[in-house]
């Protein structure tokens, strides 16, 4: 009898992760097909895409990373260099290739994500958090776009499954953990929240001094060519980045980031510039200062809008960039300038979103009652990544790097519940949970 009702759990949840799984794949190869070698595909926003390329361009043509040959740090290295090389090996079609390479990362992803939830909650959960892994939009969005979500996504999966590996001292050496998190923060400036994050769980958790100076060495020597390049490019005046000023005033007069006709005034009134008059090769660019100047001159008028607001206003702001961050509900409220057909999609994905959100919930529940350690370092987690974009633009497109890996992961847990609920239903008096039958057995 318990066997029968094992069986019948593990057919419903093969046949449910294969068909996330063909759909999944059936979306991203017609998006692959219609996007194909186009700089913005057909159902996309533009979002950064040309200022990434525009940034391909310059190292492309041995202008450095520069606008106008006028150096920049507002947007990380690591994807316009890539896509640079891309064109370098493939000519004409590099966006072609850069697509075929990010369809690539989402595959691998979904591998991470099936051995992590495998780990976790069994084997199949680990089936259904491949299967959410394809299917999830945005997961599917992200990768017909070019930009460093897709492969940031990636990096992402893979730093959690080699964060456990640490949380569970499987490994004696978390080298991985500083790989990871020092190649995330070459494509995106705040994936440097994941060096900060493993360091201090080592630190809090393991009380390791050694071990938390590993992952942050080998991080900072992956970085250090990017800050000593900063150095010499802007005389010791630049760090890191020149985005976090202009990203600060975002977070209060444009919060959402949604790029719409209506939010480029409101900084352009603040600052006297935009991305768009910086971001560019032409003339234009030499009508403004250097990026450092830019940058404090933006960070000063972020904090006066700040002040400018009473505290009721900045309760709301704050409350308002959570739910878009997690609900994403500027995918459904802020797509004015969008086609309707597009707006209908997104609208759709948010809706499948909720429900992939819903099932991460349940599976997050589940792993509370098995290891409540590991289910609090997950909480943790996401609450240290929301508070630290708090100042910050919140919209969808952030989050889903950093949050959406794990939630699939989750929502494989959460359903695999469902399936041993319904198989404990056809055998109460005799069945075990799925998850101990499948733990021998896990990767």
């Amino acid at each position: 009898m318990q066997r029968q009702a094992h069986g019948r759990y593990r057919s419903a949840a093969l046949i449910a992760a294969a068909f996330l799984a063909i759909f999944g794949l059936s979306a991203r190869l017609y998006l692959l097909s219609v996007s194909g070698n186009l700089s913005v595909g057909p159902l996309s926003g533009t979002g950064d895409q040309v200022r990434y390329q525009t940034l391909a361009e310059s190292v492309f043509r041995g202008d450095g990373f520069t606008y106008a040959r006028q150096p920049t740090a507002l947007r990380a290295p690591a994807y316009p260099i890539l896509l640079a090389a891309l064109h370098l090996v493939f000519g004409s079609h590099y966006f072609l290739a850069m697509r075929i390479l990010q369809l690539t990362a989402s595959l691998l992803l979904a591998f991470a994500s099936l051995r992590l939830a495998k780990r976790l909650f069994g084997e199949e959960a680990g089936l259904l958090a491949g299967g959410f892994a394809l299917a999830l939009p945005t997961l599917i969005f992200i990768e017909n776009e070019l930009q460093t979500e897709a492969l940031a996504a990636l990096l992402t999966g893979l730093f959690l499954l080699a964060a456990l590996d640490v949380f569970e001292r499987q490994k004696s050496s978390p080298v991985s953990l500083g790989i990871y998190s020092g190649l995330s923060a070459l494509l995106r400036f705040n994936e440097a929240l994941l060096v900060v994050f493993a360091v201090a769980g080592l630190l809090l958790r393991d009380r390791s001094i050694k071990r938390a100076v590993i992952v942050g060495g080998i991080a900072g020597l992956i970085v250090l060519p990017w800050l000593i390049r900063n150095e010499i490019a802007f005389h010791g005046r630049v760090l890191y980045s020149t985005h976090g000023g202009i990203n600060l005033l975002e977070g209060v007069l444009t919060p959402q980031g949604r790029a719409q006709a209506d939010e480029a005034p409101a900084v352009k009134h603040a600052v006297g510039w935009e991305h768009a008059d910086i971001e560019t090769n032409t003339d234009w660019r030499f009508r403004f200062p250097s990026e450092d100047v830019l940058n404090r001159q933006a960070r000063a008028a972020a904090w006066t809008a700040w002040l400018a607001l009473d505290w009721k206003s900045r309760v709301r702001l704050l409350y308002s960039k959570v739910v878009w961050f997690w609900l994403g509900t500027d995918q459904l409220l802020s797509t004015a300038s969008f086609a309707k057909r597009q707006r209908y999609l997104r609208a759709a994905g948010v809706i499948i979103y909720w429900s992939v959100l819903s099932c991460a919930l349940l599976g997050w529940r589940r792993l509370f009652d098995k290891r409540k350690d590991l289910a609090w370092a997950i909480a943790l987690y996401c609450f240290a990544i929301t508070l630290a974009h708090l100042p910050f633009v919140m919209n969808t497109r952030l989050r889903i790097p950093f949050i959406d890996p794990l939630l699939v992961v989750l929502a494989g847990g959460g359903v695999s519940a469902l399936f041993d609920k319904a198989a404990r239903l056809i055998s109460p008096e005799r069945y075990i949970d799925s998850t101990e039958c499948t733990t021998a057995n896990a990767i």
